[in-house]
Order: structure tokens, then C-alpha cells, then sequence
């Protein structure tokens, strides 16, 4: 769940009580992604798709108790969560970013922010079924044979479990109580073989494993990363870059389990069977208490599997706000040090660690005692078998080779048991990570179209009364934009800060999906292009738009090995930053430091420029290239830009830049209010007179009248 989809994860908690088993990347396929949110009638909106009945109320926090749970309640004036349960001193929450807990009724009035939505399942409501991580675990389970392989190896190991407690019964009976000493230099060697038997097969199976590890991190990782970077952009802006590091990261626990404990349930539940079947046909009614003793213990762990998810739920929610808060404020840490905010960071970062360090104590405390209760009655049941088992061997109906031998069954029987218990423990709390990951794996791609451009590509775009808006019920961001650009026009589009420009970018380039109408480049709809083709024919600096860690040769090149220095340095100079790069000591071999936090902002820019500039774009989007350079590096890139044969569509808050563009749209709120030259905009006295005026009385500049 991302910072601003509480209200969408609250209304599947809703749908899943009823039994609509749905997931949050089903309903932002359905709905859209919510970069700011969903309020309470859009929620309702959506709930109504789902033939939910849905009323809303102001009430205070003394009448909840009069309503019927589940609701989704207003909390803290910025979040929604889930009241399951209201009981008379404590309320039961279900909070998407914490998980379930308590809280008295005291803590609810100072967190309910007096808004209630009721959302119950009108007539017309039928449920749907989870689709459960089991089929996640199967595809990521590919190596069949290795899993074969070493399952065959554990029964071999296993079936020294069963064949120590025989051998032991024989030479009490046989050797010992028979005196026959002839038969203890041979048992020593069967000793020492069985030692190299065991040996052996363990080192099998531990390499074994160690391959099927290697097969499913290939597996899983080549999953989640592939699907990572196809995803649409809109995903990535609601989403902490941090927080998707630290699922991939989660691979390496999620990989040991499967590895270790799929394995482990086939052979425990066969060790099951096959020691309680010798200890029944060895001493029914010790056979019958030992089992008895065995089913408690998986019953007492199962039922407590609830509150090991939950915790396991709170610890991971924790640490990955842990993991982003750092990540944000690393990438970040110039702001925080011009604003002198280092101690309060600290002081934050502090604040969320002691969560972290609680939840994973609350878990580890909890873990360690179902550990301690196996551990308990794993070391004192053979223990306790030895006191009915002594009145069986001195009324003689068993010998003491027998009860040593069954002493020995139930131990190896109590094994198979505790070790379920802690598969289930850790499959338990490892759905958590598989959760997350499936997030990622199980959301649609970016879609595109098969169409890819040829040699007469021209760069003709058009918009064709397109609307957007982030999700179903949102705001519309832009209204019927009817727009055509013509190959080799320079565009200019400019409005106040909110008008719509950056989003119109984003339409052209693909990055967005028009909510209503369409947009052609060469008159083919652009759904129907191949993004990646098409993208290679436009280029494109945004707002967004950064530098990496590498080489300045490498930031431009952006992994296309085939692009030669010669390309390179044309695109510098083209932007105006060949003579920068030649003066540092390595050249265009110059690392850049992440996010480029060793160059000038107005460096920066010229290299981003120059990154797109090096396929000899058909098409040139820029959105705020130029806001930070000098005067002198501005008026030597526009005119560069002058003599590119390409469509330009420039977006620019400096009107100074885009005074010589062929044409100009000003936006405001999203529509188109004024259209056409520099002069002729300005002899029109509207909204562009008036940005343009203001700016320039700035430098006591007064424009033509």
C-alpha cells in the first residue's frame, strides 16, 4: 500500500470481509492510480461499482458504537482506516499502513476525524474468490528436478530416523541383554559407516539446495525486475524508489524459505505418518498420548499464526518507511542542510527506528516463545514417555529395548511436528514480502502497439479533444485539448504553475493515457505505436528527467552501446556543454555523482539536453529545459535548437525563451485559452500579456504595445 492509496486499500479490506476477494493493483487497474489521494465520494463512486450500498455520516466518536462494523473511518484528518470491531473499552483498527491493533476509546476520539462511510453488499453483490500466493510460489518454482533431487535425498536421510530407533531396540535386546560382545567391534564400524552416510547425503542436499536457491533468486528476481521496468509511468509516481528496492531486496528470504521448507512440509508430513504408525503398531496407548501431545502442538501454532502475521505485517510496514525515509532524505541532503533540518531528520529518523526496533522485538519476542514451548516439550517428552513406558517393562508387556526404541520414536516424531510449526511460522510471515512482490509482478504493463516508425517518419502530432484526469472519479486535469503541431514547427506552451503543461507533455510522450479523445503522431493513433520504437524518434527532457551515477558518456549514451564518442560529442555541442566537458581532466570519462550533484544546475540541464539531442529526434519535448541556465548558455542553445530540423513542442515558464517559437498555446486550468505568436499574443492583451508584462517589469523591460 503507497502513501496515498489508504482509501483504496480500505475499500478492498471492505470488499474482502464480504467476500470480494480483490487485490489494490485490480482496483487501480479499474480505477486509476490516485497520486493525491481519493476522497470519500469518490470512494463511494467506487464502492458502488462493486454493488456496494454505501451511506455516509458526521457523527461523533460516542455514536460509532450504534453503527455496524466493518467502516471506513476519517482518521487523523489525512488517512482512512478500517474499525472492525467496537467493544466497550477497546476498538479493533485495521490501518493499511500499520495493519490490525487496538485502541482504547479514549485514543479514538483523539484520532476519529468525524467522518463515517457504510459500506454494505446490496443485491446485486456476489463474491469472488482470493487467488492465493500458492500459484506465485509455483512459478517460481521451475527447477522440478533439483526439488525431486532433493527430496529423494531427504527420504534417504529420513529413513535413518526410522532405522536408529530399531538398531537401538536390537542391541539393548540383542547385544546387551543377549551379552553378546563378539557384536561390539562391528557395531562400531556400522557406527562409523552410518556417519559417512549421513554425512554424505547431508552435503548433497545442502548443495542441492544451494542450486535451487540460485535457480529461483534467477527465477523471482528476473520476474519482479522485468516487470519493474515495464510498468507505466504512473505507477513509479506513487510509488518510494526506496520501498521497491527493499522488495527486490526481499528476494533473499522469500528464496530461503521456498528453498528450505517446501522440502521440509513433504518430508515432515511422511515423517509424521511413518513414526506415528511404528509407534502405534510398537505401544498403542503410549502411541495414542504421544500423538495426542504432537496434534496440540500444531494446533497451539497454527491458531497462533494470526498474531505471528501481524506482527511479521507491523515489522515489515516498519522498515520499509525506515528504508524510504533514508533513501528520500540521502538523495535529498542538500535541502536539508541549506535548511539547517539535519537534528530534526535525526530526530525523525530516530522516532521511526525505535518503531522499527519494537515491532521487531514484539516479533522476535513472539517467535521466541513458540520456540521455547517446542523446545520444552521437544526435550521433556522422551522424558515423560520413560514414566508410563517403566510400568510397562516391570509388568513385562515390554521389554526395555522397546521402550528405549519407542523413547526414541517419539523424539524423532516430535521433530517432523516442530519443524512444521516453524514452516508454517515462516510461510506465515514471509507472505507479507510475496504480498509486496506480487504488487509489482502482478500489474499490467505499460501497453503498446505494434506499429513501428519508419524512414519517413515526419513528427506530425495531434490532440484531438483530449481530457485526463490521474483516477475514474478524479479531477480533470486537461479539457478537450484540440491541438495539431506540424513536422518542423516549434511549439511554444506556457500558463501559471497547475495549468496542464507538464501533463500534456507527458500524453504526447506516452506516459499518460487520455481519459477522453485521442492523440496521432503520422496520423496513427498513438496507442497503436510501439512505445519503445516510438519513443527512439522522440526525444525529451522533463521535469523528472536525471543523471546517473556513470560516466558523462555513459549518462548520454543511456546503455545503447552502438552510439559512438563522435555521436556524443555532436550532442554536446549541440547543447552547449563539449567546451565544460573538455576542461575537466577526464573528459567525457568524468564520473557524475548521483543525480549529477557535482555539476552546475545549468550543467546538468545541458547534459540531460544533450542526452536527447543524440538520436537526431524527429520529435523534441522540452519541459523546463532551460530554467536553469545563464543568458549567454540559453541564447546559444535556442539557437541550436533553430537550425534542428525536428517538430519542437517547448514548455517554459521564462516567456523569453519561447518568444521566436513558430506558435504559442497559453493553458489555464487545463484548456486552451490563446493561441498564436509572440506579437500577435501580446497585441491580444490576454492571459499571455499578462505573464509576459510581469516578467519583464521585472527588468524594467516594457513590451511592444
Amino acid at each position: 500500500m503507497e502513501h496515498s492509496e489508504c482509501g483504496l486499500a480500505c475499500l478492498a479490506m471492505i470488499l474482502g470481509y464480504y467476500g470480494y476477494n480483490t487485490t489494490l493493483p485490480e482496483i487501480r487497474k479499474r480505477f486509476g492510480e490516485a497520486p493525491s489521494g481519493v476522497n470519500m465520494h469518490q470512494l463511494q463512486m467506487m464502492a458502488l461499482e462493486y454493488k456496494l450500498e454505501c451511506k455516509g455520516y458526521k457523527i461523533t466518536t460516542e455514536q460509532l458504537d450504534r453503527m455496524k462494523p466493518p467502516l471506513i473511518l476519517f482518521w487523523d484528518n489525512n488517512h482512512f482506516v478500517v474499525m472492525e470491531k467496537f467493544r466497550k473499552y477497546k476498538v479493533s483498527i485495521l490501518d493499511p499502513a500499520k495493519g490490525r491493533y487496538g485502541i482504547s476509546i479514549k485514543e479514538l476520539g483523539e484520532k476519529f476525524s468525524g467522518f463515517v462511510l457504510s459500506l454494505v453488499p446490496g443485491d446485486l453483490f456476489t463474491p469472488k474468490k482470493r487467488k492465493k500466493e500458492f500459484f506465485f510460489i509455483l512459478s517460481v518454482l521451475k527447477g522440478w528436478k533439483l526439488l525431486f533431487s532433493i527430496i529423494l535425498v531427504a527420504l534417504f536421510l529420513q529413513a535413518m530416523g526410522v532405522f536408529i530407533p530399531q538398531l537401538t531396540q536390537w542391541f539393548i535386546d540383542d547385544v546387551i541383554g543377549g551379552q553378546r560382545q563378539n557384536l561390539l567391534f562391528p557395531f562400531s564400524i556400522a557406527i562409523v559407516l552410518l556417519f559417512l552416510y549421513i554425512l554424505g547425503f547431508h552435503c548433497l542436499r545442502g548443495w542441492l539446495i544451494a542450486k535451487l536457491q540460485s535457480k529461483i533468486d534467477t527465477t523471482m528476481m528476473t520476474q519482479y525486475i522485468g516487470r519493474l521496468f515495464m510498468l507505466p509511468y504512473n505507477f513509479f509516481e506513487n510509488r518510494k524508489g526506496g520501498e521497491l528496492v527493499f522488495r527486490a531486496n526481499s528476494n533473499i528470504l522469500i528464496r530461503n524459505v521456498l528453498s528450505n521448507r517446501v522440502v521440509s512440509i513433504i518430508i515432515d508430513c511422511l515423517s509424521f505418518i511413518t513414526f506415528a504408525a511404528l509407534m502405534l503398531n510398537n505401544m498403542v496407548n503410549m502411541g495414542i498420548i504421544v500423538i495426542t501431545i504432537g496434534i496440540f502442538m500444531l494446533g497451539f501454532i497454527f491458531l497462533s499464526s494470526y498474531i505471528s502475521q501481524r506482527l511479521s505485517r507491523q515489522e515489515v510496514s516498519t522498515q520499509t518507511e525506515l528504508y524510504g525515509f533514508l533513501s528520500e532524505n540521502i538523495q535529498n541532503i542538500t535541502d536539508l542542510k541549506l535548511l539547517g533540518a539535519e537534528r530534526d531528520a535525526i530526530a525523525k529518523w530516530k522516532s521511526i527506528f525505535e518503531k522499527q526496533l519494537k515491532a521487531t522485538e514484539k516479533r522476535n519476542v513472539w517467535t521466541s516463545i513458540l520456540s521455547s514451548n517446542s523446545v520444552s516439550i521437544q526435550l521433556t517428552l522422551p522424558l515423560f514417555v520413560l514414566w508410563p513406558g517403566a510400568y510397562y517393562v516391570l509388568e513385562g508387556n515390554a521389554t526395555l529395548g522397546s521402550l528405549m526404541g519407542f523413547q526414541a520414536l517419539a523424539a524423532s516424531f516430535i521433530v517432523p511436528i516442530v519443524s512444521l510449526g516453524q514452516t508454517y511460522s515462516d510461510i506465515v510471515n514471509v507472505r507479507t514480502y510475496i504480498q509486496r512482490l506480487q504488487d509489482v509482478i502482478e500489474s499490467p504493463p505499460e501497453y503498446t502497439g505494434e506499429k513501428v516508425p519508419s524512414i519517413s517518419f515526419q513528427g506530425h502530432v495531434e490532440f484531438c479533444d483530449v481530457s485526463f484526469k490521474y483516477n475514474k472519479y478524479g479531477n480533470e486535469v486537461l479539457k478537450n485539448i484540440s491541438l495539431i503541431v506540424r513536422p518542423g514547427e516549434r511549439l511554444a506552451i506556457v500558463g501559471t504553475s497547475g495549468s496542464g503543461k507538464s501533463t500534456l507533455a507527458k500524453l504526447l510522450l506516452g506516459l499518460y493515457e487520455p481519459t477522453e479523445g485521442f492523440i496521432k503522431i503520422d496520423g496513427t493513433m498513438l496507442h497503436l505505436w510501439n512505445k519503445q520504437e516510438l519513443r527512439k524518434r522522440i526525444s525529451s527532457v522533463v521535469q523528472e528527467s536525471r543523471l546517473f551515477n556513470s560516466t558523462i558518456a555513459d549518462n548520454i549514451r543511456m546503455h545503447h552501446n552502438d552510439i559512438t564518442l563522435d555521436m556524443i560529442v555532436q550532442a554536446t555541442k549541440q547543447a552547449a556543454i563539449h567546451d565544460d566537458i573538455m576542461k575537466l581532466p577526464l573528459g567525457y570519462q568524468t564520473m557524475v555523482s548521483e543525480n549529477g550533484f557535482n555539476f552546475s544546475g545549468g550543467q546538468r540541464q545541458r547534459l540531460l539536453l544533450a542526452r536527447a539531442l543524440l538520436y537526431q529526434p524527429k520529435i523534441l519535448v522540452l519541459d523546463e529545459a532551460t530554467s536553469s541556465l545563464d543568458s549567454t548558455s540559453e541564447h546559444l542553445i535556442c539557437d541550436s535548437l533553430s537550425h534542428i530540423q525536428c517538430t519542437q513542442i517547448i514548455i517554459a515558464h521564462r516567456l523569453s525563451t519561447v518568444r521566436h517559437a513558430d506558435r504559442i498555446v497559453v493553458l489555464d486550468n487545463g484548456q486552451i485559452i490563446e493561441e498564436g505568436s509572440h506579437r500577435e499574443l501580446l497585441y491580444l492583451k490576454g492571459q499571455y500579456y499578462n505573464l509576459y508584462t510581469l516578467q519583464e517589469e521585472k527588468h524594467s523591460f516594457s513590451p511592444i504595445s
